[in-house]
């Protein structure tokens, strides 16, 4: 049976180690959103492209300022997030790992690799298919007004391809925190079908809250966060089903043991 390798650590310690890693991990942020400023033109022309294929034709305007300085720290303060994802990851995981089971850590760079992938996959899926999708839906409902002339602030179009890109990001996590829900036993594919329809519900309600206030966004996030649910249930009767098969190959072994015992003690007189 594994064991916790480490001693226990006095909550001083606790708090000064959580203290460090959270150092670590800002001082990362940091460091990724000074590189994200100095190439924030760059950064800002891609962000760019999806609104500059958009038909009808969507123009950026600033009107304030300090629009477009404003504008480079958003891009910067996300890129420093985003590009510091596996030192925070690691960070978190160094605090952590402690008080894991040995089988437990076994998981741990498949866990964080996949971490990794799913928050870029969400990202890239919100770049390529639903910030296009979403810019020409409202292209074409604006068109055509007559006197009306289609231009967007830079510091409204990045809030929301921001805000759309990390929540998305985010939300393409949701298979990977039901495993880790589902190893430690707190969820199980039972519980994730019966509360189905609430966590439909949740779902529409934090897209509600984290993107554009508009329905078609607000559905269009939501939608992929449904199938990643269903996908989660899936991912947690895997779990479940090798919980099953470990406690029973555990059982089987539990037996020859006692059964080679009695045959000593038979053997034994």
């Amino acid at each position: 049976m594994s064991k916790v390798s480490n001693t226990e650590m006095p909550l001083l310690d606790h708090l000064e180690e959580l203290r460090w890693r959270v150092i670590k991990a800002f001082s990362s942020i940091l460091l990724f959103a000074i590189v994200g400023f100095i190439f924030s033109n760059q950064l800002i022309y891609i962000l760019s492209i999806p609104i500059e294929n958009t038909e009808p034709k969507l123009d950026l305007l600033n009107t304030t300022i300090l629009g477009v300085f404003l504008a480079k720290m958003r891009v910067a303060v996300v890129l420093g997030i985003v590009f510091s994802l596996p030192v925070i990851i690691h960070q978190v995981w160094k605090f952590i790992a402690p008080g894991l089971l040995d089988d437990e850590r076994s998981f741990a760079p498949m866990l964080i690799i996949t971490t990794i992938v799913s928050f870029v996959i969400g990202g890239l899926f919100s770049y390529f298919v639903m910030i296009p999708w979403s810019l020409k839906f409202f292209a074409v409902l604006n068109y055509g007004l007559e006197g009306l002339v289609n231009y967007v602030t830079i510091t409204d179009y990045l809030n929301y391809i921001t805000i759309l890109i990390l929540f998305t990001g985010m939300a393409f996590e949701l298979p990977v925190i039901v495993f880790i829900l589902a190893k430690i036993g707190i969820v199980t594919p039972n519980i994730l079908r019966k509360i189905r329809r609430f966590a439909y519900l949740g779902i529409l309600m934090v897209s509600a809250i984290f993107t554009p206030a508009d329905p078609f966004t607000m559905v269009g996030v939501a939608m992929p966060m449904v199938l990643l649910y269903e996908v989660s249930i899936f991912v947690a009767k895997l779990v479940k089903q090798k919980k099953q098969e470990k406690a029973e190959s555990e059982e089987v072994d539990s037996e020859g043991i006692n059964k080679e015992d009695e045959l000593l003690e038979d053997f034994l007189g």
